[in-house]
């Protein structure tokens, strides 16, 4: 039904411009002929007018619509709509003086419709400028001319103020202004340059300094607050932080892209948690890691969770022959699959493969990597969670530790070129079980990598923003739910990444890698969780939440720490060619090492010992919380101290 009111709608628009047009045409030539003679157009010229107006219509209006001026949206004309206007009149013009002079040619010269040749310029002149008027004015008064008048009778008018009234600036208002932001409409623009101020962008005036902010917001009645600044994320932290605090909603120009047959439109969107890092999200260039994975059968364990799933997003723009994703949990990989086949319709069935099973079933693993034959490994899958590792070290033990091994052990047998390994920033003088075996699983990586063909490497980062469990998703939960927010601790501090950021690592040292590496990125200054729960509730806030939502400290939980290393000490590192990724070489474990470190924890797992004695003995740096005076504490006095001797790539 909606449909077809639409459909209705767009005939009788189009019937009514074919309707003005068929007056323009007839207008433009009794004009162009009364300008020609400038007083009275002689009867003789008149007559032949007359006789050559249906004709001379008729091919107007063709032209018209073989030009698809009447399937345009006018409220949207730009300068590409003014050229096929002028195209379409040009057209029009000629075919009706084609037109009158096959008629003077093989008709008898009383009844030929010829007119003086000055008569068809100045015609298709007049023509273009009734036809392209017209258009203007439907487009001024769709999208402007009546605007700032609607708010009397439409209160849903969303005053907005730009930041930054440069070219980003200047586009943005110009689209605002033609009604593509809906009922945004632009108040003022305010730039911290000085030569700018007092000036005005298609009618909309621009205001110095980006520090008055708040007080511009109740001049000027604001709703809406857009940061148009082609800035890095970083630097507009505490603009953005600003912009928060007066309560408006607050979005942001990303990126500019191009849209066709409308120019160039601003991707605008609403301020995340990423945008307030505190560094700007790492932009790595991926044309190596495209070359590399073209054309090859990839297989990720831990398909389905949130880095595997942004590796299989990724990995499907660089056209792999096939993708396979390895998962104990189907449901993440069901959604991810239609989530994919809505981006990717073509052959998807054919390209990403879908494999339930567990990494610690070597049975299955071998059918899988029997049938696909897989070139790179991505291996992903892992118990993460620190508080239920720590009550249930024995299956982070089967898990990340036997786990990592078997799958590793696999890629041997079935002649794998690459494997490479998701490690993690808690394997660095871990004081909780999965750092512990996460350690361990780097080991048995570098121990590996002397035993056959396979290239194996782990890849370590930190804290991965909106990860399933991860700290941002329990924030965003208790926020809406109007709180209280929990932190473990005051001064606690962290290393943080968003979800691409950490797929690009992983895809971009697989290109890079040749074994035995330990590949970190640079993170920039760790965050301190607290200012990351309060700038939370401001950005809630921002978009209708609630401002007054308090914290409570909960106490550090039994293997946490205050903060988080990237290196240990006796780890040195070496830039790579690729800008924010380095090298780390750690001490290289024998194979040997590694199978006593493994028969080790089999027998604690088989009598069903103190796991976390058995990991402290196998591994001096891992210092449960039972080992440091039997009960949690931090590692350093303060978290100031903490921050400025975390090392930093």
């Amino acid at each position: 039904m909606i449909l077809r009111h639409a459909k209705l709608h767009s005939t009788l628009r189009a019937a009514l411009w074919v309707i003005l047009d068929i007056a323009f045409c007839n207008a433009a030539m009794i004009l162009a002929q009364q300008f020609r003679f400038e007083v009275q157009i002689p009867a003789v010229f008149f007559q032949r007018y007359i006789n050559l107006a249906p004709f001379m219509t008729l091919l107007c209006i063709a032209s018209f619509w073989g030009f698809g001026l009447y399937r345009n949206m006018w409220q949207y004309a730009s300068i590409s709509s003014v050229v096929q206007i002028v195209a379409a009149t040009l057209a029009g013009s000629i075919a009706t003086y084609l037109f009158s002079l096959i008629g003077y040619m093989f008709t008898q010269p009383e009844n030929h419709f010829l007119l003086h040749r000055m008569v068809y310029l100045l015609y298709w002149v007049l023509l273009t400028a009734m036809v392209g008027g017209s258009r203007l004015l439907y487009r001024i008064i769709r999208t402007r001319g009546l605007y700032p008048f609607r708010r009397g009778a439409n209160e849903t008018i969303r005053r907005t103020l730009i930041i930054g009234a440069g070219w980003a600036g200047a586009n943005l208002i110009n689209e605002m202004r033609n009604g593509r932001y809906g009922n945004s409409l632009p108040v003022a623009a305010v730039d911290d340059d000085p030569s700018r101020a007092g000036a005005s962008v298609n009618g909309v005036r621009i205001i110095h300094d980006t520090a008055r902010i708040p007080q511009y917001v109740k001049d000027f009645s604001i709703d809406d607050i857009i940061i148009a600044i082609a800035t890095p994320t970083g630097e507009l932290r505490p603009l953005i932080e600003t912009c928060l605090s007066t309560g408006c909603r607050v979005r942001r120009v990303s990126a500019l892209q191009d849209v066709s047959n409308e120019g160039v439109q601003s991707a605008v969107r609403d301020v995340n948690i990423g945008d307030l890092l505190g560094r700007p999200e790492e932009q790595l260039n991926m044309t190596q890691a495209a070359a590399y994975f073209h054309d090859k059968t990839v297989l990720i364990t831990g398909g389905g969770g949130s880095i595997g799933s942004e590796l299989c997003r990724q990995l499907m723009a660089f056209k792999p022959r096939k993708l396979v994703l390895f998962d104990i949990s189907e449901n993440y990989m069901y959604d991810l699959f239609f989530e994919l086949q809505e981006r990717y319709p073509d052959h998807l069935d054919e390209k990403l493969i879908l494999c339930v099973g567990s990494i610690q079933d070597e049975a299955r693993l071998r059918e899988v990597m029997d049938e696909h034959r897989p070139q790179v490994v991505l291996h992903a899958a892992a118990h993460k969670h620190v508080p239920l590792m720590e009550d249930c070290p024995a299956q982070a033990v089967k898990n990340n530790v036997f786990g990592t091994y078997t799958a590793a052990r696999v890629a041997i047998q079935y002649g794998v070129a690459r494997f490479v390994m998701i490690s993690t920033d808690k394997a660095v003088n871990p004081t909780n079980v999965m750092g512990a075996t996460k350690r361990i699983a780097e080991m048995i990586i570098e121990a590996l990598n002397a035993q056959g063909k396979t290239e194996f490497t782990a890849v370590r980062f930190g804290n991965v923003l909106g990860s399933h469990g991860s700290v941002v998703p329990l924030f965003e939960r208790q926020i809406r739910a109007g709180g209280p927010v929990t932190l473990t601790h005051p001064d606690i501090i962290r290393y943080f990444m968003t979800i691409p950021e950490a797929a690009s690592l992983v895809l971009q040292t697989a290109s890079i890698a040749r074994g035995g590496e330990l590949f970190v990125l640079d993170m920039g200054q760790p965050v301190r969780i607290q200012e990351l729960a309060q700038r939370m509730i401001q950005l809630y806030a921002a978009q209708g939440g609630n401002m007054d939502i308090p914290l409570v400290y909960t106490g550090l939980r039994p293997g946490e720490k205050l903060y988080e290393e990237l290196l240990m000490d006796d780890e040195n590192i070496v830039r790579t060619e690729l800008d924010k990724i380095f090298i780390t070489k750690p001490d290289v474990v024998t194979a040997e090492a590694v199978q006593a470190m493994l028969t080790t924890l089999q027998e604690c797992l088989d009598a069903q010992r103190d796991m976390r004695a058995c990991l402290h003995a196998l591994l001096p740096s891992y210092q449960p919380p039972e080992v440091v005076n039997g009960r949690v504490q931090a590692s350093r006095p303060n978290a100031d101290a903490a921050a400025s001797e975390v090392p930093n790539p």
